[in-house]
């Protein structure tokens, strides 16, 4: 079984993306393209996103925590749209519940004014339209309740499928829930400590920030320190959660032997188990022929 997460182990997720040959050069490309995302929307990220699955394939092989280049930027690009495509159908079930909530009471309550204008019983609309907003509040609401769940219950698993396609490569590997499965499961603990790492971590550059955006002088720097806070916590989820999931594929138990196999171990123990065989008591106790010598007459002749 590896050895779960300590002290060290962190220390040297946190700091990597400051480490390394070039990592200047490296990690102000990632600034300087999610910075363009605000002028160009979705593009920049998709490569942003494919350099991200790298840092986590990396991690989960166990290849060491370092900044790669920026050089096959066909293969950031398609990884980039592996990455997107399968957080999309995670987070796809909450989405749709808060959009939806969100639109139809918005649409009912963009409604409401043209209604009441072209009705001539002002009456009537108010007793049909009340019962109907209360409706389309409390589908509003039930939508700010149920979807947050939702989305919670598709953030947990993700980490573990986006490790487990960055490792093989493959966007069907996000997808094979009987194959990465166990990993999350043997393993709660620690993926329960990454998250609380993260969100910990996410935590105190927002309340940084914030505390930047009060002072009212430095709110110019929000921008470029929201940029810079984003990709750094891009880089650290990654190496975070592909580190765990490394250490959760290695404490898997071993499969057991097939049928016809034996483990060294066993034959050792049924060697030393098996009892010797028994002696009779009779044959035992009568003595044994000693070999006939020839005599020195015989020998002679």
């Amino acid at each position: 079984m590896s050895e779960p997460m300590n002290i060290p182990s962190l220390k040297t997720i946190f700091r990597f993306p400051f480490q390394g040959q070039g990592w200047q050069t490296r990690f102000l490309i990632g600034i300087v393209l999610v910075f363009i995302s605000f002028i160009i929307p979705i593009i920049p990220l998709i490569f942003v996103g494919g350099y991200i699955l790298e840092v986590m394939r990396r991690a989960a092989k166990g290849e060491g925590l370092v900044l790669p280049e920026w050089s096959d930027w066909g293969k950031l690009g398609l990884d980039g749209l592996k990455s997107t495509l399968i957080s999309l159908i995670f987070l796809l079930p909450g989405s749709i519940v808060l959009i939806g909530g969100w639109v139809f009471y918005m649409s009912f309550a963009f409604s409401v004014p043209i209604i009441a204008a072209s009705s001539t019983n002002g009456r009537n609309v108010d007793a049909i339209m009340v019962p109907l907003f209360l409706f389309a509040f409390s589908i509003f609401f039930i939508a700010l309740f149920v979807g947050p769940i939702l989305l919670a219950l598709g953030a947990i698993p993700l980490p573990v499928a986006t490790a487990n396609m960055a490792s093989e490569g493959k966007l069907a590997a996000g997808f094979r829930i009987r194959q990465w499965w166990p990993a999350l499961w043997e393993n709660k603990l620690g993926y329960f400590i990454a998250f609380t790492i993260f969100l910990g971590l996410a935590s105190i550059l927002y309340f940084a920030t914030t505390l930047i955006y009060m002072t009212l002088v430095c709110c110019w720097l929000i921008p470029f320190l929201s940029v810079f806070a984003g990709f750094y916590l891009a880089l650290v989820y990654a190496a975070l959660f592909g580190v765990t999931f490394r250490q959760s594929m290695e404490s898997e138990p071993a499969s057991p032997p097939t049928p016809g196999e034996t483990a060294p171990l066993e034959d050792a123990a049924q060697v030393a188990e098996t009892p010797a065989p028994a002696v009779d008591e009779n044959t035992a106790s009568q003595p044994v022929d000693a070999p006939e010598t020839p005599s020195t007459s015989e020998t002679s002749a």
